[in-house]
């Protein structure tokens, strides 16, 4: 057209423009294409929200006209319950785009989100490229949290830190106060400081207090359930053992957990197959500010038909625990041979409660004190404690 040539010379070297310079400016900006995901955190609680950001970069001076990103998700936590989220956009030269999509806990447990997939194309729709980057993130999921009110449990029960009356139990990280030395006051008693300033010796006095630490014994054995609520129940365990965990952590209490459930692996969006760790999980012995690794051991556990029974696990973890401690059973009913091991727990020294999840048969032990040295619960089925979630928010 400029020289006043041939029509068909313009033709011919518009198709070699076509043909040579879309690819050719495609691998440009796709090698100055920058990609990143950006998490609010790594872990939430189930039935929350959490905002992901998509941080897509045109490094390029030349611009990008369409630009097809999906980012893959397990559908678990996934918008709508899908496995992948897409858009598909425009970018100028050195352009930065942000793309924002939430996740939802809709199932407790550990998820890996990713790959992103890329597709890129010219103007004429003729050329696309595409491309995966391999760009993960994991995500868990912890358990959903109840307040033990909810739960219809009671806080009296004796777990953490409890007055003693005998001053055999004194606690010397809690200082009551000072008086005048008195002979036969052991030396590591003596403040010192307080002593140069009153110009006299002065010694500590400690609060009368003894440390019970807090044992959750989680069963997940599925031979211990009801078949055709084993999914419902095991949930609801899953739940009251969260729910203890935290609570206590609030209160800044010891806390351990032993299970003899099993590991999960992180599911991914492309499966939702479980793989189940052959190695049981090891006790968690009693300390304080745990929760969160409670938590993810409880987010990511499931049951067994090969499980190790529950009352040799219970009793393994007897062998190891300080003299007046609390241990909490989680079973799904109270039979007579947990009966019998709580009461030789009792006789040893320890306070012990038991929370069923499908039912009670020692209905006598349902209507003792929450002080008392062995008590029974008998905890709501989900569905129940939902209905009243859907009302106190009505």
């Amino acid at each position: 057209m400029l020289f006043r040539g041939p029509f068909i010379y313009f033709m011919f070297y518009l198709l070699v423009m076509i043909w040579l310079i879309p690819p050719l400016l495609l691998r440009k900006t796709q090698a100055q294409l920058r990609i990143s995901r950006e998490l609010e955190a790594d872990a939430f609680f189930y039935g929350e929200r959490m905002k992901v950001k998509i941080k897509v970069e045109n490094n390029s001076n030349f611009p990008l006209v369409w630009l097809k990103i999906k980012e893959a998700c397990p559908r678990q936590i996934g918008p709508k319950a899908q496995t992948s989220v897409s858009w598909v956009i425009s970018l100028k030269p050195k352009e930065v785009r942000i793309l924002e999509y939430n996740l939802y806990g809709g199932k407790r447990g550990a998820y890996r989100v990713g790959p992103v997939k890329l597709e890129l194309g010219d103007i004429f729709g003729l050329y696309k490229r595409e491309l995966e980057v391999q760009l993960f993130d994991l995500i868990t999921v912890y358990p959903r949290i109840k307040s033990i009110e909810e739960l219809g449990l009671t806080s009296t029960q004796p777990q953490g830190n409890l007055r003693h009356p005998q001053k055999i139990y004194e606690d010397p990280l809690k200082i009551a106060g000072l008086r005048d030395y008195q002979p036969g006051d052991p030396p590591k008693r003596i403040s010192w400081k307080s002593s140069a300033k009153m110009e006299k010796l002065m010694v500590r006095e400690y609060e009368a207090t003894m440390t019970l630490d807090t044992m959750i014994i989680l069963d997940l054995d599925i031979n211990d359930f009801f078949p055709g609520r084993y999914d419902s129940t095991k949930e609801l365990a899953i739940t009251i053992a969260a729910s203890l965990a935290a609570h206590l952590d609030h209160k800044r209490q010891a806390i351990g957990l032993a299970t003899n459930g099993v590991s999960v692996a992180e599911a991914s969006a492309y499966s939702d197959s479980k793989i189940l760790d052959t190695e049981p999980l090891e006790n968690i012995v009693p300390r304080k500010g745990q929760s969160k690794q409670l938590l993810e051991i409880l987010a990511c556990i499931e049951g067994n038909r090969k499980a190790e029974p529950f009352l040799k696990l219970a009793g393994r973890v007897k062998a190891r625990l300080p003299w007046g401690s609390t241990v909490v059973l989680i079973v799904p009913r109270d039979s007579e041979e947990i009966m019998n091991f709580s009461q030789s727990l009792v006789h040893s020294g320890f306070k012990v409660a038991i929370i069923a999840v499908e039912g009670t048969k020692y209905k006598e032990y349902l209507t003792k004190s929450a002080t008392s040295s062995l008590v029974l619960y008998q905890v709501r089925e989900e569905d129940e404690i939902s209905v009243l979630e859907r009302k106190r928010e009505a």
